[in-house]
């Protein structure tokens, strides 16, 4: 098990079936977080926040974790003991802090320290300082080809992925982490959009197993664990559990872990279809800048230190490391539609009115000349043929005498109509005609 941790070839056929727990093995060989961190300072006034970094087992062993949320909000019932056991000091209280709602408006939090902690400001004074002890003398093996620790910076509601997106910390130097945080927001009149086409999910929409909240990675995580247990029957020890009787990998499964775990095709061609990015999303962005660490400058900067090390010991073993934000404020993404129906009306208002002189006295019009008035002039019509058709009596004498032309009477077309519209039936009138 120890060689499987440190990466190193197992002949894996003269491995027998084991059935250690990984999770107490990993704790037992592995540094504590008392050990590790031996300073801290978070803003101004809080020098005891080593007392706030509690185990957990990752992809890397075990890391120690701040900020994080409380395992009764991280994960659902079904999780284990370990992973949902965790005290807090008595001025704490935990709260369920989401990306999309943030801590919980209009509460009453009487004299209670809130955990996940807020930020205090801004600059390296207000930030998080660390001072760790790598204690090198004591390694048996890395992860990786040096010595040192990694660090993770992720959002308090998702597990960390410490292997794949872990920063160098080397040993007897200074550390400086500038954070940039990214925010990606979602107006919410975009639920009624298909998530094929938004490309994001909301909190509500996707209920995980493990997780009590939905992310992208935590999402990821769990369809691992479920490929895992469709191939090779078990999952490994830092996965998440989605039955209760799930199994833990062995020793002898490794080469059936890695297969699945770098298959990428099947495995990421199921994330990208069921785990899309969160509709309300927070990253850290980091740029960090080392020096070499002065034990001189170490006594003077961390005056609560509590043990003296030697010139060559500090040199070896010990690393500091400042995280603070850069800004007051930051700028956030906000994805809404494309073009929307008032911007889609206002387009085609715009164009009609540029190109053709449309305006909305046209669009009377339009419906005038379209509905109104052939509908008019099919009834007068109808009306037309429902009347009989009745000739005036003419008297008719054969006379021959000369033609005089103001002996008859003229009347217009338009006149002729309006008199027969405004006929009764069965009278007759009297045109006038010449006998």
């Amino acid at each position: 098990m120890l060689q499987v941790l440190c990466r190193r070839k197992v002949d894996f056929q003269r491995v027998s079936e084991d059935r250690t727990n990984w999770e107490e093995f990993i704790t037992n060989i592995s540094q504590p977080c008392q050990s590790m961190v031996i300073d801290c300072r978070f803003g101004a006034d809080d020098y005891e926040c080593a007392r706030m970094f509690y185990p957990i087992v990752t992809d890397e062993g075990l890391c120690c974790v701040f900020n994080m949320l409380h395992p009764r909000y991280m994960y659902k019932r079904s999780a284990s003991f370990s992973q949902r056991n965790m005290t807090l000091p008595k001025s704490y209280q935990a709260v369920n802090w989401h990306a999309e709602l943030g801590y919980r408006r209009g509460a009453k939090y009487k004299d209670s320290v809130l955990y996940p902690r807020p930020a205090q400001g801004t600059g390296e004074s207000l930030g998080l300082s660390l001072t760790l002890d790598v204690q090198a003398d004591a390694y048996y093996c890395s992860s990786s080809s040096s010595i040192g620790f990694k660090i993770a910076l992720h959002s308090p509601n998702e597990s960390p992925n410490v292997r794949e997106t872990g920063v160098l910390l080397a040993p007897g130097m200074e550390t400086k982490l500038r954070i940039d945080p990214a925010k990606i927001r979602t107006e919410n009149h975009l639920r009624r959009v298909h998530r094929k086409y938004r490309r994001c999910l909301f909190r509500n929409e996707l209920k995980l197993r493990w997780f009590a909240h939905y992310t992208q990675r935590n999402c990821a995580a769990e369809r691992l664990s479920g490929l895992l247990l469709r191939h090779c029957g078990c999952v490994s020890f830092y996965m998440p559990r989605l039955h209760r009787n799930d199994t833990i990998c062995s020793v002898g499964k490794r080469e059936c872990v890695q297969r699945i775990r770098f298959r990428t095709s099947e495995a990421m061609e199921e994330c990208l279809d069921d785990c899309l990015p969160s509709c309300f999303d927070l990253t850290f962005n980091t740029i960090a800048y080392s020096t070499k660490l002065s034990h001189d400058g170490l006594a003077v900067t961390n005056p609560h230190l509590r043990v003296n090390f030697s010139d060559a010991y500090v040199e070896r073993n010990v690393a500091v490391v400042n995280m603070y934000f850069k800004d007051q404020s930051f700028r956030a993404s906000k994805q809404t539609e494309f073009i929307g129906f008032s911007d889609f009306l206002s387009n085609v208002g715009g164009l009609m009115g540029l190109f053709l002189g449309f305006s909305f006295l046209s669009i009377a019009e339009c419906l005038y000349f379209a509905l109104i008035r052939p509908c008019r002039t099919c009834s007068e019509l109808r009306q037309l043929q429902q009347q009989p058709q009745q000739w005036p009596p003419v008297a008719v004498h054969a006379m021959n005498r000369a033609f005089v032309p103001g002996s008859i009477n003229y009347i217009s077309p338009s006149k002729w109509f309006q008199t027969e519209l405004a006929r009764p039936r069965g009278l007759n009138y009297n045109y006038n005609h010449p006998a």
